[in-house]
């Protein structure tokens, strides 16, 4: 946790914040203008405010992905289900078969 509180960290956190909140303002102030009739403020007055809601899902994405850094990978919990085994192939057999008498030179000669 302290890893957050470092100076370049203190910056991300304020550039966070302070893009949040103009985001979720400039949403605010087209609203208001779309109210008064401006048509195209209407896209805009949904736009911002997923700016503001993606600038917090990438802080939080960052803080996290800080925090897990030097976690060995043995520690980390597994979620989910387990990775599959390798697939083959019923006809891998027969496939590296034909590959091999590619492979192989001919016995024919030329003169």
């Amino acid at each position: 946790m302290r890893r957050l509180l470092t100076p370049p960290w203190i910056v991300l956190h304020c550039f966070a914040v302070v893009l949040t909140v103009a985001f979720g303002l400039l949403g605010w102030w087209q609203l208001s203008r779309a109210q008064g009739g401006n048509a195209i403020s209407w896209g805009y007055a949904f736009e911002w405010p997923l700016f503001a809601l993606f600038t917090i899902a990438l802080w939080i994405r960052q803080m996290r992905l800080e925090l897990h850094k030097d976690r060995p990978e043995g520690d980390a919990p597994r979620r989910g289900k387990p990775e599959p085994p390798p697939m083959t192939s019923p006809f891998e057999p027969s496939i590296l078969r034909a590959r091999q008498t590619d492979i192989e030179p001919s016995h024919g000669g030329h003169a």
